[in-house]
């Protein structure tokens, strides 16, 4: 794994709960505890024994749209997934199409191995005029007067 080395009982693991990184080491005691040292917040501590016992990571990626203007929507799971769950939801995420029109926060996969993939951006729809033709009309647009120059 790229982000710690396991010897044993023992890990050394980078911490990614905060922006300090610190440098964990975790270690798997006879009795079942699991201590912590190297963290410089408490949260390094709860990160650290996660880490070695169920790793789950949050998932931002894309997906495809189909679309030549907007050829991907931009996706993130709503709470963090099973580290050996991620590159599977990235196929499964590269295998469908999205229809636009679609709006932020529609659910694109509302079960993958407990949790949600949302859509984090909204797009239009697919509407591009042919070479030489005008598109649609902006809606909205109208009431908007001409730009003035600044003397």
């Amino acid at each position: 794994m790229s982000d710690d080395t396991r010897r044993g009982g023992l890990a050394e693991v980078v911490c990614i709960a905060c922006p300090i990184g610190c440098g964990l080491i975790v270690a798997a005691q006879s009795d079942g505890r699991i201590t912590v040292t190297g963290n410089r917040c408490p949260r390094g501590e709860v990160f650290g024994r996660e880490e070695v016992s169920a790793p789950r990571r949050m998932v931002t990626a894309v997906a495809p749209t189909g679309s030549i203007a907007f050829p991907f929507a931009p996706v993130r799971t709503d709470r963090p997934l099973d580290r050996a769950m991620v590159a599977p939801l990235l196929e499964r995420l590269n295998s469908c199409t999205v229809s636009l029109p679609i709006r932020q926060g529609a659910v694109l996969i509302e079960d993958f191995h407990g949790v949600r993939v949302l859509i984090t951006r909204t797009l239009p729809p697919d509407e591009i005029a042919p070479v030489g033709e005008s598109g649609p009309e902006p809606e909205g647009q109208d009431d908007i007067p001409p730009l003035q120059k600044i003397p």
